[in-house]
């Protein structure tokens, strides 16, 4: 049953739709895929059972009775254009399904300008599935208005839609993978570029990531607003980069809790020339360990083809404030950096093998046994002919600093020999040799799967990072 998606405003149609119990078909069929589909992907994305879930454009809960099981009772919420696929959803999915314990009948409300104030709770999700797809960008405005007001902060809303290229004129059709819908600038079924929701969001509480593709089955991206985190209780996080500049390093602000903020153009500057002089260009793919509030990223993403920056930081208001103080939300959809949250040394969550891993002042507060943890991670990811730099304490030149065996030690740091760094690098089949380049507070250390890829020994000498100032 192909139903144009026009007809959602036609009373007539619609009753008619519910009458003859074609509710599933009418909200895009795939009912029972789709609907685990969405419990699946808030899943990966952190959504547990005692969090708060409004999912909006539910229709006749596709998605809704998947949700209602999974979380606690009462904590999921709808709203809809039509009362009337409410009405549908609960009486002929929600009820024989035994879930109307689990999933109030007022928490399910229906009006057409996404008025969420009935609920009378704030969300830690709000979910738009295949919603974005039929709204203009107006009326995509207004949504994100609304939903800003009821998230929680750091609150997650996640929404589908089709993808539009930059280098495509709006007005020209796209056929979306795998070939099923066509999308259009002016008529639904609407595609937009990540630019769109930049602009979409300008002056609200909200930062944004694109996911991209998600296995979407008629090829729809993701792309997760999140609600701005509250605020330290020093406040610490609003002082501009000067009122900053005296803080000591693991402050509560974005340029301090990296390190000495005083250093930070310093190590911003001096990675990026360091990866320079190695070989990087744009073309190239780089994982950023410990990114931060991106000292590094903001030189690296600015300067990478769209996609292939990378970074790795469980702090994940570091990245925000980094994104949002320093590059600005439009470096998102014009060069679509890449980040992950995880504190596991885990380099294989993006699925990629990278050009070059970067891990400064990681290794330096690292035991033993979380640094072979990290380093047996980038070993496989790293390609063949790729470079993994990192920067440590040398234990012969630093010998005040105490060694550990295991942990996360930070603001203290922990040192390392050469001996002790080539022995954990060979057991995860790399090799290793110093660098000379300068550092404020640390040494340089270059690993490979083969030393063919070292810079010639003659070489070596010049990298120094030597500055006149």
């Amino acid at each position: 049953m192909n139903i144009p998606l026009s007809q959602y405003y036609s009373d007539e149609f619609v009753e008619s739709v519910v009458r003859d119990m074609q509710h599933r078909e009418f909200v895009g069929g795939l009912w029972d895929e789709m609907g685990s589909f969405q419990l699946a992907m808030l899943q990966s994305m952190g959504l547990q059972p005692e969090h708060k879930l409004l999912d909006i454009g539910c229709g006749a809960l596709r998605g809704g009775v998947h949700f209602s099981a999974y979380l606690d009772p009462a904590n999921y919420f709808g709203q809809d254009l039509r009362q009337e696929l409410l009405d549908a959803g609960y009486d002929h999915e929600v009820v024989p399904r035994g879930l109307n314990d689990r999933l109030p009948r007022q928490n399910l409300v229906a009006n057409d300008d996404f008025r969420f104030e009935s609920f009378e709770t704030s969300f830690d999700f709000a979910l738009a599935f295949s919603l974005f797809t039929h709204l203009p960008l107006n009326h995509i405005r207004v949504c994100l208005e609304r939903v800003s007001s009821i998230l929680r902060p750091g609150g997650l809303f996640v929404a589908t839609f089709f993808e539009r290229s930059v280098d495509q004129p709006s007005y020209v059709d796209v056929v979306q993978p795998p070939g099923i819908v066509v999308s259009k600038g002016a008529f639904d079924p609407y595609h937009y570029t990540p630019d769109d929701f930049v602009h979409a969001i300008k002056g609200l509480s909200l930062t944004m990531r694109i996911v991209g593709d998600i296995g979407h089955p008629r090829g729809q991206k993701a792309i997760i607003f999140q609600a701005t985190p509250e605020k330290v209780e020093s406040d610490l996080r609003a002082l501009d980069i000067h009122e900053a500049q005296n803080l000591p390093p693991g402050a509560d602000h974005y340029r301090a809790y990296v390190g000495p903020p005083e250093r930070y153009d310093i190590m911003s500057g001096s990675q990026f020339a360091l990866l320079f002089q190695l070989g990087l260009r744009d073309v190239h793919s780089v994982l950023d360990f410990g990114c931060g509030s991106l000292r590094l990223g903001r030189l690296l993403i600015p300067y990478l083809n769209a996609g292939n920056y990378f970074g790795i930081d469980p702090n994940r208001w570091l990245i925000e404030d980094g994104l949002a103080r320093e590059l600005g939300e439009s470096a998102i959809g014009l060069k679509k950096p890449n980040f992950d949250f995880n504190a596991d040394f885990d380099c294989s969550v993006f699925g990629e093998e990278f050009d070059f891993v970067v891990a400064q002042s990681i290794i330096t507060h690292m035991g033993e046994a979380l640094t072979k943890t990290l380093v047996k991670s980038v070993s496989q990811v790293l390609k063949g002919d790729g470079l993994f730099l990192f920067s440590y304490i040398d234990a012969n030149v630093n010998s005040v600093v105490e060694k550990a065996s295991a942990g996360w030690h930070y603001p203290h740091c922990v040192s390392y020999s050469e001996v002790e760094l080539n022995a954990i690098l060979q057991n995860a089949g790399l090799l290793g040799i110093p660098l000379k380049w300068f550092h404020p507070g640390a040494s340089w250390y270059l690993a490979a799967k083969s030393d063919a890829v070292f810079p010639e020994s003659g070489l070596l000498d010049l990298l120094n990072g030597r500055t006149i100032r």
